[in-house]
């Protein structure tokens, strides 16, 4: 005679074991829909039964298995992340703070990053590829430029994505950016309201949208003040930025009518400080400075702090809140959306700093 199975019930289920979703379904009696469903926060399957379902997944050590899942849901719970191959682009602190805020992100809500390099050529097919195999549910873009063609691919995919910037068309889709424009409208306006006409500008690579705007924002500072652009000298570095600021500053420091500097990054800032030093110019008393802080967590900038200007932004938060979009359009299904990290200004004691009181205009139209 054949012997029949126990009925499983509370308790039959030993740990240390792979527990699966069959395991949990006769350990509580219940179908395995209704522990699916359970555990996916499917709105059909009530409270009572969905706390009791996640009790004993927990008691028991239940994890689900990521391919069976994606098997039903189509989804990947992956962030796809492709970078250029260039070295000196991992050895930049700003990249090194954004990806510490996105990984971050993605372990809070369990995602996974995926990232890899391609050269120039085979960006594109890389993008094609993690869309065609369906490897990655969403992506993240970074240095944006205007017209860019993976924003042209990803429009087009139709595929839910995420711009560490924005360019024209930001409406179709979401972002993460800080005030570029108004930061930089507001330290320029701030330096010519306390008297300087002589502005050395330190910026970064003006091929991405972050310097282009932050230059426009300059000069459209300085010309809505009445003073123009005469006074104005930019010198721009290559991305990343780093390595130049003391190189930039000190020939910017030949005019001997320079009084301010103004830098895209407090890496720059720090390197020209030094080279003000350098050239026997006291910074405060012959020099100003304002700059960009990223709050670059490696770089220690107490030696400095009270001879600097600055509007502080933290490249982390903006990392954390790229995982955020993305799971917003992902797992919530929404549509995508703009955030705008937020800014603090910190102006020397001495300084008049009335002028951040004042609005900043609108970024003007069609100059990207």
């Amino acid at each position: 005679m054949e012997k029949k199975n126990k009925k499983a019930g509370p308790g039959t289920v030993k740990t240390g074991r792979n527990v699966t979703i069959k395991d949990l379904a006769g350990e509580l009696g219940l179908s395995i829909t209704t522990i699916s469903r359970a555990l996916s926060g499917y709105s059909d399957v009530g409270e009572k039964t969905r706390k009791r379902v996640e009790d004993a997944a927990s008691r028991l050590g239940y994890r689900p298995n990521r391919n069976a899942q994606r098997l039903v849901t189509r989804r990947t719970h992956n962030i796809g992340w492709v970078q250029p191959d260039n070295e000196r682009k991992f050895l930049d602190p700003h990249f090194v703070e954004v990806m510490a805020g996105v990984l971050r992100g993605a372990r809070a809500l369990n995602y996974d990053i995926v990232m890899t390099s391609a050269t120039a050529d085979h960006e594109m097919a890389t993008y094609d590829r993690y869309v065609k195999d369906n490897s990655v549910d969403g992506f993240i873009v970074d240095l944006p430029r205007e017209g860019d063609p993976r924003i042209d691919y990803l429009l087009e995919a139709d595929r839910p994505f995420v711009v560490h910037g924005r360019e024209s068309r930001h409406p179709r889709y979401g972002w993460v950016d800080v005030d570029n424009y108004g930061n930089f409208y507001r330290l320029a306006r701030l330096l010519a309201a306390n008297g300087h006409r002589k502005i050395a500008f330190i910026n970064g690579d003006e091929r991405f949208i972050y310097a282009h705007s932050r230059r426009r924002a300059v000069e459209d500072a300085l010309n809505d003040f009445g003073i123009g652009t005469g006074g104005l000298r930019v010198y721009n570095s290559l991305h990343p930025m780093g390595e130049v600021g003391f190189k930039l500053t000190t020939e910017a420091l030949r005019d001997g009518e320079v009084t301010a500097l103004l830098y895209s990054s407090i890496l720059m800032a720090i390197e020209g400080h030094n080279a003000v030093v350098r050239a026997g110019r006291t910074v405060e008393k012959d020099i100003a400075i304002a700059t960009m802080d990223d709050v670059l967590h490696y770089l220690d900038i107490d030696h400095v702090a009270d001879s600097l200007t600055f509007v502080r932004s933290s490249l982390q938060d903006a990392g954390l809140a790229l995982v955020e979009e993305i799971s917003r359009q992902c797992d919530g299904h929404s549509e995508p959306s703009g955030t705008l990290v937020p800014s603090t200004f910190h102006v020397l004691p001495d300084w008049d700093a009335s002028s951040l009181e004042l609005p900043v205009p609108e970024e003007r139209a069609g100059e990207y």
